[in-house]
């Protein structure tokens, strides 16, 4: 973990509410895992409080940022330019642990897929992605993965299965039950919990990244806490005993 300055070298608008951050920071953010995050000072004095983002990408210097505009914060960084200051701390987390397995499906919802992108890169051809998104001008955002099976759903039936994407996965679950294989997912607790219902007759494994608001990212103030079936300490920390937990840890 370090806190690295560094300038925004791109910071454009990929799909409605969507954006994508690249910073050339002044040194190597150092080994990031799949599912890991950072917390980023956003530019200018309005917003305080550091805001968490999942890494996008991370190669040498260049860190990238997929984001959805949705508070203050995020709002603020959407008007940031080209060369503005930032401040990284990362990487921050425990992220995905991937086992060798037969199949990978990686469930991602709407912005949920910048939490699952590193994670694609690095199952390759063994993942099948089921992205589910409101419509398809949304579907932009995930345009850059080749050889990774890929099935859409919009809420609005624009494009692929029409409905949400735990839903477009019951689909295609009876067929790669036959395989050893294990599911990830990053998207909304609602998401979550019907996950968790579809896959609990199999008890397949899986993993899911949470979003949580958090305030330092490091721990120290147990603002991001979420309840687990641990009867001893049942709260745990998103940003250090997460983001990533299995979902039959969570309490649902």
């Amino acid at each position: 973990m370090d806190d690295i300055p560094g300038r925004i070298i791109e910071n454009i608008n990929v799909a409605p509410g969507y954006f994508r951050l690249v910073i050339r920071l002044e040194r190597p953010l150092g080994k990031a895992s799949p599912g890991q995050f950072v917390m980023l000072k956003i530019p200018g004095e309005e917003v305080f409080l550091r805001r968490p983002f999942s890494i996008f990408g991370s190669r040498g210097k260049t860190l990238v940022v997929m984001y959805r505009v949705a508070g203050k914060g995020t709002g603020c960084l959407s008007q940031a330019l080209k060369k503005s200051p930032v401040m990284v701390l990362g990487p921050l987390g425990r992220g995905f642990t991937i086992k060798k397995r037969d199949a990978y499906l990686v469930v991602a919802g709407g912005i949920g897929f910048a939490g699952t992108r590193m994670l694609l890169e690095k199952l390759g051809e063994k993942a099948t992605l089921f992205f589910g998104v409101g419509a398809k001008e949304e579907l932009s955002v995930a345009e850059d993965l080749s050889g990774i099976c890929v099935h859409v759903s919009t809420l609005d039936g624009s494009r692929g299965f029409r409905g949400d994407v735990v839903s477009l996965l019951g689909q295609h679950l009876d067929a790669c039950r036959q395989k050893d294989m294990e599911v990830f997912a990053c998207g909304p607790a609602g998401m979550v919990k019907s996950l968790r219902a579809l896959l609990e007759s199999g008890h397949i494994p899986c993993q899911v990244s949470v979003e949580e608001r958090m305030a330092c990212g490091m721990g120290l103030c147990f603002g991001c806490v979420v309840a687990t079936n641990d009867e001893i300490n049942p709260f745990k920390r998103v940003c250090k005993e997460g983001p990533v937990f299995s979902i039959w840890d969570l309490s649902l």
